[in-house]
């Protein structure tokens, strides 16, 4: 029997919070050679805002204002000039906990390359620290023989990796270095909460009490 591993896409799946992202920073640029009459269209979170280049064509310059006036008066994301050409978009944060849900610009134009979209800066801000932990904790699994079914040690893997990524991330780690979810009784008043363990390894106390500090572990 054969145990697959979990990979960056299956963790994800699993434990959707243990991606964090950045808001995005998008450049959309209209091409100043390849100006063209027709329909310039920017389409952002699944919404289209456009612009129809007249006979003459618009200069680059004209095409970028038509564009921005729209884009302007949408709230997913902060609309500015940028160069002679050019829109940032800046994605507007949501309130905390909630993480930025991504821009998804995507452009056309009336000739090909005539706009263009990149994407700069946010997004999936930890994805090499999600590939690091789905492999250091490779070590601390049992092995495959000793689960019944190869989807448990699946899982297992990725509840492991995720145990980490929620351990190590800046906004649950105290001001003393620690886990800030690190008790296991917390009182206000009459209300009490107390932390329970799910025991996972014979007589590890230890490796026990670690594991219950997140809901992956």
């Amino acid at each position: 029997m054969t145990c697959p591993l979990a990979d960056d896409a299956y963790l994800i799946a699993a434990w959707p919070g243990v991606v964090v992202r950045t808001g995005e920073r998008w450049i959309v640029a209209v091409d100043p050679v390849l100006a063209a009459t027709g329909v310039y269209t920017v389409t952002m979170a699944g919404l289209p805002y456009q612009y129809a280049s007249t006979v003459p064509p618009d200069d680059a310059q004209s095409i970028r204002a038509g564009l921005l006036s729209p884009l302007s008066l949408q709230m997913q994301a902060a609309a500015s000039p940028q160069g002679l050409y050019g829109v940032l978009l800046q994605e507007v944060p949501p309130p905390p906990p909630a993480q930025p849900a991504g821009l998804a610009v995507t452009v056309s134009g009336p000739a090909p390359d005539s706009i263009t979209a990149t994407l700069i800066s946010g997004g999936d801000g930890n994805a090499t620290q999600r590939a690091l932990w789905l492999d250091a904790v490779l070590c601390g699994l049992p092995p495959c023989c000793a689960v019944r079914c190869p989807g448990d040690w699946t899982r297992m893997h990725a509840a492991l990796a995720a145990h980490w990524i929620y351990s190590t991330m800046p906004q649950n780690i105290g001001s003393t270095g620690g886990g800030a979810n690190d008790f296991e009784r917390m009182r206000l008043g009459p209300a009490e909460l107390s932390r329970g363990v799910s025991a996972w390894g014979a007589g590890d106390a230890a490796a026990d009490a670690d594991l219950a500090k997140t809901i992956p572990g």
